[in-house]
C-alpha cells in the first residue's frame, strides 16, 4: 500500500513539476529560455548526481535526509522537459521576428503537439518568406509588391486603438499579428477550420494573428483595405478588452460584436453605408456562430453585416454610445434582459424603432 501511495505521489509530483516547468517557459524568451534551461539541467544534474552516490554508499546522509531527497523519477522528468521545452522556445521564438506572448506561444505548442504539427511548421516557413514589419502593437508579413499596404496598415491599427479607447474605453490591445496574402488558395490553407463562405479576411483569437486576402479592387479603393483591417483588429480589441476584464467574447450575440466592427471598421474609413431595405431578420436568429455563418451563405437573402451595422449606429444616434460598454461587460444576467435594462427597450422595439426610422430618412 505504500509503495503504491508513494508511486502516485510520483506520478502527481511528475506531471505538476512538467506544468510548472511548461509555465515557465511560456513566459521566456530564446535567451532567458535557454539560461534558465541550463540552470534547471544542473541543477537536476546535482540532484541526481547527490542520488546516485548516496545509492552507492548505501545509506542516507542527515544532510540529505533533511534537504534534498530527490526522486529519480522527478528529476528525469524536469530533465526531460527543460531540454525539449529550451530547445522549442528558442526555435519557436528565434523563427519569427515578433515576440509572442504566452497565449499565443501555447495556441502553437498545442496545435503542434495535439493537432498537426506539419502545419505549423509550414506556417512557420511560410511567415519566413515574407517580409514583416513590426511597430510595437503590430506586425504585418507581407509580400514585397504590398510594402505600402503593410506601412498603411500598421498606422491604420495606431488609428483603430485610439478609436476605440475613446468610444469604448481606454485599453492598450495585446500585439497582433496581420499577415497579407495575395494568392486565394494559400490564404485558405493558412486559416483554421471555419464555416464562412467567401472570406477576405478572419480574425483567429486563439493565434491574435488577422489574415487578410488582399485584392485587386483594394488597389484601385484602398479604403477598402482599410476598412478591412479596422473591422478585423475591432474584433482583436474587443477579445482583448475582454480578457483584460477576465471574460471573453462568447456571452456575446454574434450580431452584436460582428455588428461594433463593422461599424468601427466604416468609421474608420469615414464611410458612412445609405440605407437600403433589408430582408431584415431578427437578431435573436443571428446569436450562435452557427446561426451567423449559416445567414451569411451565398444563397441566404439576408445581409446580415449590413444589418447589424445599423443597430449599432442606432445606438449611437440614440446616445447609448456608452452602453456599449456595458454590454460588452455583462456576465451577470442574460444578454437581452441587459440591453433591455440599459436601453429602455426590448431588443423587438429596437428592431422596429430603427428600421422605421431608417426607412423615413431613406424617404427625405
Amino acid at each position: 500500500m505504500k509503495k503504491l501511495i508513494s508511486f502516485i505521489r510520483n506520478i502527481f509530483l511528475s506531471f505538476f513539476s512538467l506544468l510548472m516547468v511548461y509555465g515557465l517557459f511560456l513566459l521566456l524568451s530564446d535567451i532567458e529560455g535557454l539560461f534558465v534551461g541550463v540552470i534547471l539541467l544542473l541543477v537536476c544534474f546535482f540532484l541526481f548526481s547527490m542520488r546516485f552516490i548516496e545509492i552507492l554508499k548505501g545509506r542516507r546522509t542527515t544532510f540529505l535526509k533533511a534537504r534534498i531527497q530527490p526522486n529519480l523519477i522527478i528529476t528525469i522528468v524536469i530533465a526531460f522537459a527543460t531540454v525539449f521545452l529550451s530547445i522549442s522556445n528558442y526555435a519557436l521564438e528565434t523563427s519569427l521576428p515578433n515576440s509572442l506572448t504566452s497565449r499565443v506561444k501555447n495556441q502553437f505548442y498545442l496545435e503542434a503537439i495535439l493537432v498537426e504539427k506539419d502545419r505549423i511548421f509550414e506556417r512557420v516557413s511560410f511567415l519566413k518568406t515574407l517580409e514583416n514589419v513590426n511597430e510595437g502593437n503590430a506586425t504585418v508579413f507581407y509580400e514585397p509588391q504590398d510594402e505600402k499596404f503593410a506601412g498603411s496598415a500598421i498606422r491604420h491599427i495606431r488609428k483603430m486603438q485610439s478609436y476605440h479607447n475613446e468610444w469604448i474605453d481606454v485599453h492598450r490591445a495585446l500585439p497582433v499579428t496581420l499577415i497579407l496574402y495575395r494568392n486565394p488558395l494559400i490564404f485558405q490553407q493558412h486559416l483554421p477550420f471555419h464555416s464562412y463562405e467567401n472570406l477576405q479576411a478572419l480574425y483567429v483569437p486563439a493565434q491574435e494573428t488577422i489574415h487578410l486576402l488582399v485584392t485587386d479592387e483594394m488597389d484601385e479603393n484602398p479604403d477598402k483595405f482599410l476598412e478591412l483591417v479596422g473591422h478585423e483588429y475591432t474584433h482583436h480589441w474587443i477579445v482583448s478588452y475582454l480578457f483584460e476584464n477576465k471574460l471573453d467574447n462568447r456571452h456575446l450575440p454574434r450580431w452584436f460584436e460582428e455588428g461594433i466592427a463593422e461599424y468601427a471598421g466604416k468609421q474608420s474609413v469615414r464611410e458612412v453605408p445609405i440605407f437600403v431595405p433589408l430582408n431584415f431578420i431578427p437578431f435573436t436568429r443571428l446569436h450562435s456562430v452557427d446561426e451567423w455563418a449559416y445567414e451569411n451563405r451565398r444563397k441566404s437573402t439576408h445581409r446580415p453585416y449590413r444589418q447589424s451595422y445599423y443597430a449599432i449606429d442606432q445606438l449611437v444616434k440614440d446616445g447609448n454610445q456608452a452602453k456599449i460598454k456595458s454590454l460588452l461587460l455583462n456576465k451577470q444576467q442574460n444578454f437581452y434582459r441587459m440591453f433591455e435594462k440599459e436601453t429602455g427597450e426590448s431588443l423587438i422595439e429596437f428592431e422596429v424603432r430603427f428600421l422605421r426610422e431608417e426607412f423615413m430618412n431613406m424617404k427625405r
